[in-house]
C-alpha cells in the first residue's frame, strides 16, 4: 500500500487533546542543494544559517525591500542540503522568490515529494531532541519546537507507514488542522496565502523564537528590520485569541474592535472542539474582543508560551 493510500484510510480527527500525531500535508518540503546553498540562503532569509548548522532548524522570512515577509519557512540542515518547510500552497512562490537573486550562485530549489511531514504534540519519545534543536534518528529528522513539547518529524515516504503506526499506538491522530492548532499553541506564525507582504519578522515574534538575527549581516530587507529593532517601537505583535463564533478566519483578513476600528490581521486559524483559535497581529491596547466585519467573534486573548518584549 502506498503512503497516500494508507493515510487516506486513516480516520483522522480535526483536533484532539495532546498527545497526538498529525499528518501535516499543509506543509511542503523544499530542498536547497548545491555547494553555495548555505551562503546564498544566508543572504536571503532573516534567520542565521550558522545557528541552523549548529542546532538544526530555525524559522526564517524572505522579505521585500521594505522588510515585509513575502514567504516564510522553517529551515533545517539535511547533510549538505537545507530543507525549507513552507505552506504547500506557496511552494512555487517560495522557489520563485528565492531564485530571483540567484544569478550565478550554485544552488537549486526543488520540492521534495519523497519527504512526509508528521507533527507530534505532547509525550515526545526519548529520541526527540532538546528544545529548539534537531536530531537524525532511524525514524527521520526531528525538529523540536523551542518552547513547547511539539516536534516535527520528517520521514522518507517508504518508511512513513511504519513510523506512523509506531508513534500512533498511544496518541490520537489528526490531520492538518490539528497541527495548525499545535502551531497556534506554540505561538509559531508563518506567512500563509493571503498574508504576503504584511508583516515584519518582529511582528510575528520572530525576535523571540530566533527567526530573525540582528547581528548576522546583510539580507534583503535587513535595514528596515534592524531600524525597527534598534530605533523603533512596535505598536503591534502577534497574539493568540480564542473564539466561539462559527466563522472561518483566513490569513491576511482584517479584524476590528468594538469601535469598528481596524485592530489587526489574521496570521493563522484553526478549529477547536469549542470553536476556534487564531494567531492575530494586534495592537498592544487591544482587549481581544474582536469582530469580523460586523459579526462578533465572541473572542478573548489567549496565552502564548513565551513573553512578548514590548518596548515602553
Amino acid at each position: 500500500m502506498s503512503w497516500s493510500d494508507f493515510i487516506a484510510a486513516q480516520a483522522l480527527a480535526n483536533s484532539a487533546e495532546a498527545p497526538y500525531i498529525s499528518h501535516c500535508d499543509h506543509l511542503a518540503v523544499i530542498r536547497a542543494h548545491g555547494e553555495e546553498a548555505g551562503h546564498y540562503l544566508q543572504g536571503q532569509v532573516s534567520c542565521d544559517l550558522r545557528e541552523v548548522d549548529q542546532q538544526g532548524h530555525r524559522n526564517g522570512m524572505h522579505l521585500t525591500l521594505k522588510g515585509r515577509g513575502l514567504i516564510s519557512a522553517r529551515i533545517a540542515r539535511d547533510g549538505d542540503d537545507y530543507l525549507l518547510l513552507c505552506p504547500a500552497d506557496l511552494s512555487d512562490a517560495v522557489i520563485k522568490a528565492l531564485m530571483k537573486y540567484r544569478l550565478r550562485a550554485k544552488v537549486e530549489f526543488t520540492v521534495d515529494d519523497d519527504v512526509v511531514v508528521l507533527g507530534l504534540a505532547g509525550n515526545l519519545p526519548a529520541e526527540a531532541p532538546d528544545h529548539g534543536n534537531s536530531a537524525e534518528t532511524d525514524q527521520g529528522l526531528w525538529l523540536r519546537y523551542p518552547f513547547t513539547d511539539h516536534a516535527l518529524l520528517l520521514v522518507k515516504q517508504d518508511n512513513a507507514e511504519h513510523v506512523w503506526q509506531t508513534l500512533a499506538t498511544d496518541r490520537a491522530t489528526t490531520g492538518a488542522n490539528g497541527w495548525q492548532l499545535a502551531d497556534i499553541d506554540a505561538g509559531e506564525g508563518m506567512v500563509y496565502p493571503g498574508a504576503q507582504d504584511l508583516f515584519l519578522p518582529q511582528v510575528l515574534n520572530y525576535d523571540v523564537t530566533a527567526g530573525v538575527n540582528f547581528k548576522k549581516g546583510c539580507y534583503t530587507g535587513q535595514e528596515v528590520v534592524a531600524r525597527m529593532h534598534f530605533k523603533g517601537k512596535l505598536k503591534q505583535r502577534m497574539q493568540r485569541i480564542n473564539y466561539s463564533a462559527d466563522v472561518e478566519l483566513t490569513p491576511g483578513e482584517t479584524l476590528r474592535d468594538s469601535n469598528s476600528k481596524a485592530a489587526g490581521e489574521v496570521v493563522s486559524a484553526a478549529r477547536t472542539p469549542h470553536g476556534g483559535a487564531a494567531l492575530v497581529v494586534l495592537r498592544r491596547d487591544t482587549d481581544g474582543v474582536l469582530f469580523r466585519e460586523e459579526q462578533a467573534l465572541e473572542s478573548q486573548l489567549g496565552a502564548l508560551p513565551y513573553s512578548l518584549p514590548w518596548k515602553e
